[in-house]
């Protein structure tokens, strides 16, 4: 099993050594919690480490999207037209968003009996223009996709998508962020059986701020253990939970 690393030092720690290779990464939060910022900060590095990066954004118009990522570092605008990353924007197509660069592709027509042979399409366009041999790619996000397609239909296409090779040889590993109060149990538990790592982040308010807390649930590594970790964005570093029992132990 080849391991990469995240480009995060503690998120690779916590999840017991890295990312293996060919393998979905899922991120899960909440609604006031920081935990979708993940997803854009792995990528930011993978482009920094050479990686080709490919968002489906299924959720905001691009100028909103690009300040969004930019918030967490990733400069999609910049990366994009140097040729590190391209953007599949599933939004525009449905709502007639259109734009002149040339990292974005739209999907016309959107069908989804017809959305995997048109993203297989779009995928084959960008490698003719890259010669990157590793890719990334984030849905952003399974929501998203769900608002747009109903639930039961997202789930069908997930298993298609999960069924068919393609990025090929390229793969590195796939990135996908899941807002828990969006969706129903149903969608969020077959969600989870899909993907080889599973990351939770929860927000907890009180009168000092927003604390957050992250649930490492499922990775495919042996060294992994399955912890609770609390989250500093700013610094993007974990620091683990120690129970109050054992806290007392220890003491």
């Amino acid at each position: 099993m080849q391991v990469v690393t995240s480009g995060v030092g503690s998120i690779d720690t916590a999840i017991g050594g890295g990312i293996a290779k060919n393998t979905n990464v899922l991120v899960l939060y909440d609604s006031f919690s920081s935990g979708w910022t993940l997803p854009f900060e792995i990528m930011k590095h993978q482009i920094e480490r050479g990686v080709l990066a490919i968002i489906i954004n299924y959720n905001l118009p691009l100028p909103r999207l690009f300040l969004r990522a930019k918030s967490t570092g990733l400069d999609i605008e910049k990366e994009g037209r140097k040729g590190n990353l391209f953007v599949i924007d599933v939004f525009g197509s449905k709502y007639g968003f259109q734009t002149s660069e040339e990292y974005v592709y739209t999907i016309g027509g959107f069908n989804p009996e017809t959305y995997i042979p048109k993203l297989e399409h779009i995928y084959r366009e960008i490698f003719h223009r890259t010669d990157k041999t590793e890719v990334v790619d984030f849905i952003f996000s399974l929501d998203g996709m769900a608002f747009e397609l109903g639930e039961d239909r997202s789930i069908k296409l997930i298993k298609r998508l999960l069924s068919n090779h393609i990025i090929n040889g390229r793969h590195l590993f796939s990135l996908y962020l899941l807002s828990i109060d969006r969706v129903s149990k149903e969608f969020l538990s077959w969600n989870i059986e899909f993907n080889d790592y599973v990351i939770e982040f929860s927000s907890r308010k009180s009168e000092y701020g927003i604390r957050e807390e992250m649930y490492v649930i499922k990775s495919p590594l042996g060294q992994f253990e399955p912890r609770a970790y609390r989250y500093d964005i700013k610094h993007q570093s974990v620091i683990p939970l120690i129970s109050q029992k054992r806290r007392e132990t220890t003491l």
